[in-house]
């Protein structure tokens, strides 16, 4: 009976999971304030909620993202930078960690399956000596092996290795616009590639990476990236258009 109880507790403990931290509870009510003070473009008391909330939860991604915006919108391009470096960051590592706590919760429920398996294996053995014990545990072995199967359907198929996972398409535009800002033109290209390689039709990084194009020599590159953004329906600057046609002209009169 004993035996029956242990493995009934045993079931009912909860998996292991991502737990839901306090602290990132806290520091969600201080990020909330620092986007409604961004949307209000009161961007210094949105720099102090945002700092506040990473105070207490560093790798508070949204902190992180908010935190850029306001300092780029106070022309801080150095520290815009450094804060959406740690947002993209901070979305890489959210990737290894969610597989760390899905190896977590299946080692649990493989611990669980070895004790069902066990107590499976000493009633079938029972059974099979005792014609009393056979009729009396019948209902029990068709319970546990039900368990196990319901058990062995509830493993998270997911990776157990941590790959990082993919950069959010505008925590890179907003990277490489600091980048661009501070005339850091090459890291500028590759956010807003990278940018484009999770969102192809994202209009308003083929017009930024358009422009790179053009300070950089590459008219072309950089009318085949307006086309792109207009047939996203995005709306590129006439002063661009021009200049580039105005480059393409000069090196094809």
């Amino acid at each position: 009976m004993w035996a029956t109880l242990a493995v009934v507790l045993i079931l009912q403990a909860p998996a292991a999971r991502a737990p839901l931290s306090p602290d990132l509870k806290r520091a969600q009510q201080h990020g909330t304030r620092g986007w409604t003070k961004v949307d209000a473009r009161d961007y210094t008391g949105a720099v102090r909620d945002f700092e506040a909330a990473l105070q207490i939860y560093a790798e508070y991604a949204d902190a992180l993202h908010g935190l850029g915006k306001a300092r780029m919108a106070l022309k801080d391009y150095e520290g815009a930078a450094r804060a959406l470096e740690g947002a993209r960051d901070s979305y890489s590592r959210s990737g290894t960690q969610a597989a760390e706590y899905r190896l977590l919760a299946n080692r649990a429920k493989d611990d669980q399956l070895r004790l069902l398996r066990q107590r499976l294996a000493d009633l079938e053995n029972a059974s099979g000596s005792n014609s009393g014990a056979a009729n009396l545990g019948t209902t029990e072995l068709l319970n546990l092996k039900q368990q196990i199967r319901d058990l062995q359907g509830d493993r998270d198929a997911g990776p157990s290795t941590g790959e990082p996972r993919a950069i959010p398409p505008f925590i890179s535009l907003a990277l490489g616009s600091a980048y661009f800002r501070l005339d850091r033109l090459d890291d500028a290209e590759r956010q807003f590639r990278a940018a484009i390689a999770v969102d192809p039709k994202f209009g308003e990084a083929h017009s930024n990476l358009a422009l790179v194009c053009l300070l950089t020599g590459r008219p072309k590159d950089a009318q085949t990236h307006v086309q792109i953004a207009e047939e996203a329906r995005f709306k590129v600057n006439p002063e661009l258009k021009r200049q580039i046609r105005e480059a393409l002209q000069i090196r094809h009169p």
